[in-house]
């Protein structure tokens, strides 16, 4: 084996260890950064009645923010951050589930989150 063949090997070694230190590292802190957004996600929809109509319609906060992707959960919380009912949200998440289910057409999410409800 020749000189050059032998550097090749060596560099080519070096870079699979490389690779094989550096890409489980590079998992871990994505798996990392994914868990810190889904954090984020989760203080802000508490703060939103998403998180109280979420109850309301029986779908576990978990699976919703673990199951729908992260543009739809932003899309559900700016529609809910700027909604115009929020007193009538309020009125109808405080009465009887059987009776307001029916009569939330006025939440800008209601078709998603009956989509969701069901689906799951």
């Amino acid at each position: 084996m020749d000189i050059a063949s032998l550097v090749i090997t060596v560099v080519l070694a070096l870079l699979m260890l490389f690779l094989l230190v550096r890409l489980p590292l590079a998992i871990i802190g994505n798996l990392r950064a994914g868990h810190r957004f889904r954090e984020g996600l989760a203080n802000a929809l508490a703060e939103l009645r998403l998180s109280r109509m979420l109850a309301f319609l029986g779908i576990d906060r978990d699976e919703y923010l673990h199951g729908q992707q992260g543009l739809e959960i932003r899309k559900h919380m700016e529609k809910c951050d700027g909604c115009d009912e929020k007193a009538r949200c309020d009125q109808a998440l405080e009465s009887d589930k059987a009776a307001s289910v029916e009569s939330l057409g006025f939440c800008a999410n209601i078709d998603d989150l009956k989509t969701i409800r069901d689906g799951n």
